[in-house]
């Protein structure tokens, strides 16, 4: 007897759903629950599904053991609240590809809706659009540290600055904080942080913590504009590790229960409409996260996904990108708002190692959240989105900021007579990811 493994199950059971003795008018959906076990769902009263069908499917599940949580469907009567499971935005369109067949066929992709209840990480695929009447947000991510993710923050914040903006930081790396360690002296660090928003905020008194969560950052003192960075954790915190225990809890509402993802965008519209910023600077955790997954699919207008020239990168990057892939509105959602930063180029064969770089990239946008082209299509092309690789405007073409070893243990806050770094050498080394941002946000680039 063949095991079945997870990837397996979802397979199986998209492949079932192309049997001729499923009625067309009454569409089988899929529930993936936490453990990976499947049960076909439909959308009617099971005295209105045929008996035929029905028997198929009830085989099929049994068939997936112990990938499948029993025998019986689920109808409406299946629910005490049928409308709320059906009508869930939760459900995905989802393309499965269906493998080989026992010539060892391809049997092309099949697209099933699927519900999939995770315990982590289902922010991912839940793009949220909003009204434009907020400040642009910009997420600065990556798969792993290192590689000067939260140092270009603070240079891109205080070039915005420089150009008269005014630029609010927000540290949401709260298993690793370190942004006000990077731009704040420890006597500036506000009372309370980001984490003591989202504790007080499952009890009611979210309200209470804002006015004292933002710090003045010297970054902005010397110029036209002003850099009010947001910390993970307050200035006296004693309970850091009791309150992240707590952080990511769903929070009970009259609307139901809400999200990691929908209290973060709360707090961060709250906290737009205290300062009335510019520009909001979002220092994301890095990795597969799911504070990441909140702010690069609720909240970025757009995301600069750091990356370097190895292996993790690609490996991750593809996972990520193949994960939205399979779920094509989610990917015609999220890939405008992304943007490529190749971090730490290197000096020595540079020109060769951008462009090795801008090909690996393409290939993989290409490959995953790039429309394919049909051969010998009669649609134009402008119905497809799938920029030229040279195309600088496009998601994929790679943002540079260079390697520069002053960087590497840089203090921000430091006057270039203490140590610090010079406006020439700041614009020297991120200078072109400054003016991308100012273009991006509609501003002047200088």
């Amino acid at each position: 007897m063949t095991t079945i493994r997870f990837h397996d199950a979802l397979r199986l059971a998209a492949l079932a759903l192309r049997d001729p003795r499923l009625p067309a008018d009454k569409p089988v959906r899929i529930i993936r629950d936490v453990y990976g076990r499947l049960r076909f769902a439909v959308d009617c009263a099971a005295a209105d599904f045929p008996r035929e069908a029905w028997q198929y499917l009830e085989a099929t599940q049994s068939s997936l053991s112990p990938y499948a949580t029993g025998e019986d469907l689920l109808f409406r009567e299946s629910f005490s609240f049928p409308e709320r499971v059906f009508g869930s935005s939760d459900w995905h369109r989802t393309i499965v590809s269906l493998g080989m067949n026992e010539n060892d066929e391809p049997q092309g992709e099949a697209e099933v809706a699927l519900l999939d209840r995770q315990v982590t990480g289902q922010d991912w695929l839940r793009p949220v659009e909003e009204t434009k009447d907020h400040p642009h947000r910009m997420v600065f991510f990556g798969l792993k540290g290192g590689v000067g993710r939260s140092t270009a923050l603070c240079m891109v914040a205080w070039g915005l600055a420089r150009a008269g903006k005014r630029v609010l930081l927000i540290d949401f790396d709260l298993e690793s904080p370190g942004l006000s360690g990077l731009v704040l002296p420890p006597e500036r660090v506000a009372e309370f942080g980001a984490m003591d928003w989202l504790i007080e905020d499952a009890v009611g008194q979210s309200d209470g913590v804002l006015a004292s969560m933002v710090s003045a950052c010297p970054l902005g003192e010397s110029t036209q504009g002003a850099v009010r960075v947001v910390a993970a954790m307050g200035q006296q915190e004693s309970d850091y590790l009791a309150k992240l225990a707590r952080a990511y809890a769903d929070v009970p509402s009259p609307q139901g229960p809400q999200r990691l993802g929908e209290r973060l965008r709360r707090m961060v519209q709250a906290l737009e409409a205290h300062e009335r910023p510019d520009l909001v600077l979002i220092d994301s955790r890095a990795g597969l996260h799911d504070l990441a997954a909140a702010a690069i699919t609720g909240l970025a207008d757009t995301a600069l996904l750091f990356a370097t020239d190895n292996a993790q990168t690609w490996q991750g990057y593809r996972q990520l990108f193949t994960h939205w892939q399979r779920r094509p509105e989610v990917v015609r959602h999220v890939r405008e708002r992304l943007a490529i930063v190749r971090a730490l180029t290197p000096k020595s064969d540079r020109e060769a190692e951008i462009k090795r770089f801008q090909r690996r990239v393409y290939d993989m946008f290409s490959e995953t959240l790039y429309d394919t082209i049909p051969p010998n299509t009669d649609e134009p092309e402008a119905n497809y989105f799938h920029p030229i690789e040279t195309d600088q405007a496009a998601p994929h073409f790679p943002i540079l900021v260079d390697w520069d070893e002053r960087f590497q243990e840089f203090d921000p806050n430091l006057r270039p007579e203490q140590g610090g770094a010079t406006d020439a050498q700041v614009d020297a080394t991120f200078g072109a990811l400054i003016q991308w941002v100012l273009l991006r946000i509609g501003g002047d680039a200088t």
